[in-house]
């Protein structure tokens, strides 16, 4: 029995606890941090992602990050294999720097704060490939040149008077559903169902300071600044442009509906830490024969039962939607909102990464 490989192997792996880890001295000063986790399940489970996204904020220096990882089937191996490791940039306007950093390649580009110049045919190449994704997104398998009208559109917002604690806040549930009639000229009727499981806490002196902070930051940076999404809304931004793109038989000035469905849950008080979205559609409008399955997720985020308690205002007890999985769903998790104390390596470039522009 040869004996050599593990004594070669257990000395290499005593020299590695032996040999001194890097010692971060830099100091620390206080930070809004603002992190989040969406989980995105697709439209009828196409390209499934889960994605953190996390800020770090001073009133002249900014990081962002993004690690993103597929959940479905197909999308686990595409995502990750594309843009798995996750990336970040951190802005510093006291240094007219902007850093991009491939965390997982150990490679960053360097710019000015603002950015560096787009050549045109980057440009160009950027729209092309947004026009491409938004034509793999799956459409509504309709009859041709049939069009559908909104007949009614209903919300229904409760307080359920159910608290818990969500990653060290206090939260209140809410629960919505908003239910839609959609009609074509044959009277054929499809019922589109989106219920809310919202829950929600006040926004408490350290909340409001990591948002001064953020804002403080956007105000030096100038009109050029773009703000990520909006995670205060209920109905994030992502969910309706889904829901219309999905809707290819729906009208146009019916579609720009769906753009201002959020604020019909302006009853809904509190800053929201947990926000779980479910889409169902049923019915028969244009001939719809459902979503084409490109892809089976992995990983349901369906939540059995909920579409019932939350819509059950509004549906007869034979009414209430049941068993169809969802088209869409969707989750908001705040994990992180406040100041607290952040080492100023944070915002610098890690050692042994290298510069590639």
């Amino acid at each position: 029995m040869n004996v050599r490989p593990s004594f070669a192997i257990a000395a290499a792996a005593l020299a590695a606890c032996a040999a001194p880890q890097a010692v971060d001295n830099t100091p620390e000063n206080p930070t809004a941090v603002l992190e989040t986790v969406v989980t995105n399940g697709g439209i009828a489970g196409m390209f499934a992602f889960e994605v953190t996204e996390k800020r770090w904020v001073r009133p002249n220096m900014r990081r962002e990050e993004h690690t993103l990882k597929g959940t479905g089937t197909f999308s686990r191996y595409l995502v990750n294999a594309v843009a798995g490791g996750g990336d970040a940039s951190i802005t510093r306007l006291d240094e007219d720097k902007l850093w991009g950093l491939h965390l997982r390649k150990k490679e960053y580009t360097e710019c000015p704060a603002h950015g560096c110049p787009v050549p045109p045919a980057a440009e160009k190449e950027e729209k092309q490939r947004e026009d491409e994704q938004a034509k793999e997104e799956p459409k509504q398998q309709t009859e041709p040149n049939c069009t559908t009208h909104v007949t009614s559109s209903n919300f229904n917002v409760n307080p359920t008077g159910e608290k818990k604690s969500i990653n060290g806040f206090d939260a209140s549930q809410y629960t919505a559903a908003w239910v839609l009639k959609l009609a074509d000229t044959k009277k054929r009727v499809t019922t589109s169902t989106v219920s809310f499981d919202i829950w929600t806490t006040p926004l408490a002196q350290p909340m409001r300071d990591a948002f001064a902070v953020e804002q403080q930051f956007m105000k030096s940076y100038g009109a050029r600044a773009r703000p990520g999404p909006d995670r205060t809304q209920p109905m994030p931004a992502e969910v309706t442009r889904m829901m219309s793109g999905y809707l290819s038989s729906l009208r146009p000035q019916d579609r720009a509906q769906l753009q201002n469905a959020g604020k019909q849950l302006s009853k809904i008080q509190g800053h929201p830490v947990y926000t779980h979205i479910e889409w169902h559609l049923e019915g028969d409008a244009c001939g719809d024969k459902g979503p084409e399955k490109k892809e089976q997720s992995s990983s349901p985020t369906s939540v059995q039962g909920m579409l019932g308690s939350m819509a059950g205002s509004l549906f007869k007890k034979d009414e209430k939607p049941a068993g169809p999985p969802p088209i869409l769903s969707f989750t908001v998790e705040v994990k992180q909102l406040g100041v607290q104390p952040v080492k100023d390596s944070v915002f610098a470039v890690p050692a042994g990464f290298k510069k590639v522009n």
